[in-house]
């Protein structure tokens, strides 16, 4: 089964390339719904969350909306989290594989925004950078999330700005409009990746 990376900064449109890839046959991995039910389900990495975090706790569960409040605004804080979380979710993202696996799926896509960080960059044959402007990116959270500018700023700085995207991945997609043209051109990267017109890896 082959292994795709999409990555690429919040309101980038990485979850939209992932969607119309399952339209296209794919077995996609949703890092960030994953991450979402560890925070909900597994113990084991909240006991650890609580122990770094005890003031984004209410009734014993993660109160997501103060978590991101600390981590978006202190980068240390942020690498802690990430420290923590990570590991957890790359053994979540290869049990999920193993099951697309077993049903023979041809092709899967793992759509995270912290692909290459985490290290899930590693089992993937090749990975995609999605990027958009800063100024639309953030509109486009501030209406998806319903959050203000100074919230989706810090988001937006708290994640690698979009030459990381270049010198890391494999190929790119520009996701500068609103316009629907992000759908044409993830359905004209599968046609040439299935076609074997785009390079392998970098090494």
């Amino acid at each position: 089964m082959k292994v795709i990376g999409i990555t690429g900064g919040t309101g980038s449109g990485k979850t939209s390339v992932l969607r119309m890839m399952e339209r296209l046959g794919c077995f996609a991995i949703d890092a960030d719904e994953v991450y979402h039910r560890l925070l909900r389900e597994n113990e084991e990495m909240l006991a650890e969350l609580k122990v770094h975090f005890p003031e984004a706790f209410r009734n014993g569960r993660v109160d997501r909306s103060i978590l991101g409040r600390i981590v978006y605004n202190d980068p240390v804080k942020m690498e802690i989290l990430t420290s923590v979380t990570h590991p957890y979710v790359v053994k979540e993202v290869n049990r999920i594989l193993q099951i697309g696996q077993k049903h023979n799926a041809p092709m899967a896509v793992i759509d995270a925004i912290f692909l290459i960080e985490s290290g899930l960059d590693k089992i993937c044959d090749l990975v995609i950078g999605v990027v958009a402007p800063r100024k639309v990116r953030m509109e486009r959270i501030m209406e998806r999330d319903n959050i203000t500018e100074e919230q989706a700023l810090a988001r937006i700085n708290a994640q690698p700005d979009e030459q990381f995207y270049y010198d890391h991945c494999d190929y790119i997609i520009n996701n500068p409009t609103n316009d629907g043209s992000i759908h044409t051109k993830t359905v004209s990267f599968y046609d040439k990746l299935t076609s074997g017109l785009i390079p392998k890896k970098r090494k």
